[in-house]
């Protein structure tokens, strides 16, 4: 019912900088993230921390979305992932999506996991030809995850798993804990 400021990540041109700021001038493209700064705007000030330039040939609508890129690599920085680790993430919405894919190319097994049937379909359906819904070291299901992560983990449990879910249930830390090896990490 109050208009708020929307948005936490988003990518523009230097129009003015700090007095006290260096590395950044008047021109530079920039990406920029955080909630209250880099908001949906045609103006943001935003702290230079928050701040990074934009490679050459990278455009600003990719870069407009480095800081939602940034979040799910911080999660798995944080499950401290190896290669050839078994990592599970549980919610595949953009996040979620975003780290299967950082997973698999850190070269992990990774089984992802969303309560909505048609997205997992879709994920299924464009990675797996074959209808199994396992390809290339990634699985997707939709159900019973404990019966599905001890499957796909050898019986062992997974390494790692990654909560990028939004609800406000215990049920994905709960379950993390049921299908992960023992001393594995779960990171929400």
């Amino acid at each position: 019912d109050q208009p708020i400021p929307l948005g936490y990540s988003m990518a523009g041109t230097v129009v003015e900088v700090g007095s006290k700021v260096t590395g950044l001038a008047v021109g530079d493209r920039v990406a920029c993230g955080g909630a209250g700064f880099a908001n949906h705007a045609e103006y943001n000030y935003v702290p230079k921390n928050l701040v990074v330039k934009i490679p050459d040939g990278v455009s600003f609508e990719d870069a407009s979305v480095a800081t939602v890129g940034s979040i799910a690599l911080q999660g798995l920085r944080q499950c401290e992932v190896k290669l050839g680790e078994t990592v599970c993430v549980i919610g595949l919405g953009l996040l979620g999506q975003l780290a299967v894919q950082m997973a698999r190319a850190s070269g992990c097994r990774v089984i992802g996991f969303d309560t909505n049937a048609a997205r997992v379909g879709k994920l299924r359906g464009s990675e797996d030809q074959s209808g199994s819904g396992t390809h290339g070291g990634v699985r997707f299901v939709a159900g019973n995850l404990v019966e599905e992560a001890m499957a796909f983990s050898g019986g062992q449990g997974v390494d790692a798993v990654l909560i990028t879910a939004a609800t406000k249930s215990d049920e994905p830390v709960t379950v993390a804990a049921e299908i992960c090896r023992k001393k594995g990490r779960v990171v929400a």
